[in-house]
């Protein structure tokens, strides 16, 4: 029996099926993330050169999670613009969410006891009522309160990024502290705002991973530590609605690990789908550049820069 004639429109459709099977996938989603550095003038030193070897992998974004200065030096505006002027030069992109030594620690003696709430006021203006600084305009992020600027989130494609403005030192808590404990609950308020905002967009658009990034070590070894609980309650929550992979980046505690740091409280087991990114810090120079692949085996996958290095990248 004769074959039957071959239809162009079955042509049409197994040729279209062949080019998407051999179209290349789409690159990951990669960024370079820092944090507490510098500490030193020597580390500010080394500090373009990382900042240099980083932007020369081409990064989406970089994104500083704060401690842009020791906790003993003085807390100066002097000392934010050299940081801030970093930032401007940088070719890319530029987020960044503060940390505890650039403004709650100020009141200590040894960094020029100072009003906390002031140099946090004086970071607002230096890095995100400039423009300039940071340059990130081209992410679209969405800053959903005015009065919080760090807090923000944008989507890159198909993940979530939401920057949280949780710092060391207990998040600020202070209970016998009036107005730092007023500022405490006006902040963890506008974190709570942030995510579900964030999350609610991301489940609109169909996002497959989400990215936190914050200063702070939520200490998950100590659940009810009282300056960390609202956070990991608000973590709870996105989890229940969220059921794909979710990166938690911080820093603080100055120890490099990529670990699942958050457990399933029905069988004290980690839960493999959230892992936790804590990048380098003083007196180490160094960062990490992270991929996101939600079509990996591994969607998360990260390589240190140390620009000392005789090896630079290093592949976890």
């Amino acid at each position: 029996m004769p074959r039957p004639p071959i239809r162009p429109a079955a042509i049409g459709l197994g040729l279209l099926l062949l080019a998407a099977s051999m179209a290349p996938a789409a690159a990951p989603l990669r960024f370079f993330a820092l944090g507490d550095v510098p500490y030193s003038d020597a580390e500010a030193a080394l500090l373009p050169l990382l900042l240099e070897q980083a932007a020369a992998q081409r990064p989406a974004f970089m994104v500083h999670i704060g401690d842009i200065k020791g906790g003993g030096q003085t807390c100066t505006d002097a000392r934010n613009r050299i940081v801030a002027q970093l930032f401007r030069a940088q070719p890319v992109p530029v987020i960044y969410t503060p940390g505890d030594n650039e403004w709650t620690d100020c009141h200590r003696e040894r960094a020029g006891g100072v009003d906390p709430l002031a140099r946090l006021d004086s970071l607002r203006r230096m890095f995100f009522a400039d423009q300039t600084v940071l340059h990130n305009a081209a992410l679209g992020l969405t800053v959903p309160d005015p009065e919080f600027p760090e807090d923000a989130w944008f989507i890159r494609d198909r993940v979530l990024f939401v920057l949280l403005h949780i710092v060391g030192s207990g998040n600020a808590w202070q209970p016998r502290n009036p107005v730092a404990q007023a500022a405490f609950k006006a902040r963890d308020k506008a974190n709570r705002q942030l995510l579900d905002q964030a999350l609610a967009a991301g489940e609109r658009a169909g996002v497959r991973a989400v990215v936190l990034a914050f200063h702070a070590n939520p200490l998950f070894d100590r659940p009810r530590h009282a300056g960390y609980l609202p956070f990991k309650q608000d973590l709870r929550r996105l989890l229940a609605r969220f059921d794909g992979p979710v990166l938690l980046i911080h820093g603080d505690t100055h120890r490099y690990r990529f670990d699942h740091p958050v457990t399933d409280p029905a069988t004290g087991q980690p839960i493999a789908r959230v892992q936790r990114l804590e990048v380098p810090g003083s007196p180490f120079v160094g960062g990490v550049q992270v991929s996101v692949d939600p079509d990996a085996a591994d969607v998360f996958s990260v390589h240190t820069l140390f620009p000392n290095a005789t090896e630079s990248w290093l592949h976890h």
